[in-house]
């Protein structure tokens, strides 16, 4: 009996030490992956396969007074696996970020391990308008602990445990752009307020509509824009390649107007989400689906509650009183949110 456990706590001492991996191998995976990653990416839509991607742009004046300008583009590149007939989007397996404001700049990547999608690497290089750059890149192991980091300076901007904070961050907000298992919860027990009538609400969700197309199509021209771009390449339901493109205008009170396209081969969409500018809740949306020859609508006006108190649709056998566009609007301004407050 003895002879038996000493042979089974010896096998599983051998088990432990295979399973170690050292510095010099976890690196060499790495470099692996990263190669591998570059590789999808620039494969990415070609030779006859649909591209799986999400970009988002971020344009900002940071203050009127002070022109600086702000501006962030994160790419984000991912795979889908077709689960119970849906096209399911897995987290990404690569991540990029190119960020400028007033002559200086910076450049990320994140590496995610393609096996348990956990952060493996992240560079960093920035320059600031003197021409003083810092370089960065740093290596984790399986438990997400920094193996190794190489610096091209002292003066470095960043730390082992930041960068990776930063990529988790990024992840979180690729699943709330995808949906990717991420809601926002509607606050259904806010207390009441008073209502104006519904002519009255009718006519001034009316005005604010005309005000709010004018100041985003002069936020177009605009040399300085203040908007929010989202852009995603995956799959439709049924599978065809999809592009689905919003826009999310906003001033310095916060999101006033969203626009937002969705092509694929058998369907073509269109969203519009207009927001109070006191109290920045939806006060009106539209949608519009087309689907084999047939083109179906939808208008909802909510009062200060966020009642629905008027739809109008082309298509009365499906109308859910708005429901889903208050909680798609409630996602963007979720999105919106993090990523302005998000701090370096």
């Amino acid at each position: 009996m003895r002879t038996i456990l000493l042979s089974i706590i010896c096998m599983m001492a051998l088990g432990t030490c295979l399973a170690q991996t050292t510095k010099e191998e976890r690196m060499k995976y790495i470099r692996k992956c990263y190669a591998e990653a570059k590789k999808k990416i620039d494969a990415n839509g070609k030779n006859g396969q649909s591209p799986k991607d999400l970009r988002i742009i971020l344009n900002r004046l940071e203050d009127e007074d002070i022109p600086l300008y702000d501006t962030e583009q994160l790419d984000f590149f991912f795979e889908e696996k077709i689960i119970d007939g849906l096209a399911t989007k897995q987290q990404p397996y690569f991540i990029a970020e190119n960020w400028g404001n007033h002559g200086h700049v910076r450049y990320r990547e994140v590496l995610l391990d393609p096996k348990d999608h956990q952060v493996i690497f992240c560079y960093m290089r920035g320059e600031t308008d003197a021409g003083f750059v810092v370089e960065s890149r740093y290596y984790y192991d399986a438990k997400g602990q920094c193996i190794e980091q190489k610096h091209n300076t002292d003066n470095s901007w960043t730390m082992p445990e930041t960068e990776k904070e930063n990529a988790e961050y990024y992840i979180r907000l690729f699943n709330m752009v995808t949906c990717n298992g991420y809601f926002t919860p509607l606050d259904l027990n806010k207390p009441k307020k008073s209502t104006t009538p519904k002519a009255e609400r009718l006519k001034h969700i009316r005005t604010l509509y005309a005000q709010a197309k004018a100041k985003s199509a002069a936020n177009d021209k605009a040399e300085m824009p203040n908007d929010l771009h989202i852009i995603l390449h995956d799959l439709g339901d049924n599978q065809p390649p999809r592009t689905t493109k919003t826009r999310i205008y906003f001033d310095k009170d916060g999101i006033y107007f969203i626009n937002q396209s969705s092509k694929s081969m058998q369907l073509d969409g269109y969203s519009e989400y207009l927001f109070e500018p006191k109290t920045k809740d939806l006060i009106f949306s539209y949608s519009r689906g087309g689907e084999e020859g047939q083109v179906y609508e939808w208008r909802y006006y909510f009062n200060e509650n966020g009642d629905c108190i008027e739809t109008k649709t082309n298509n009365t056998d499906e109308t859910d009183d708005g429901f889903y566009d208050k909680r798609a609007a409630s996602d963007y301004q979720a999105i919106f949110d993090l990523l302005n407050g998000h701090e370096e």
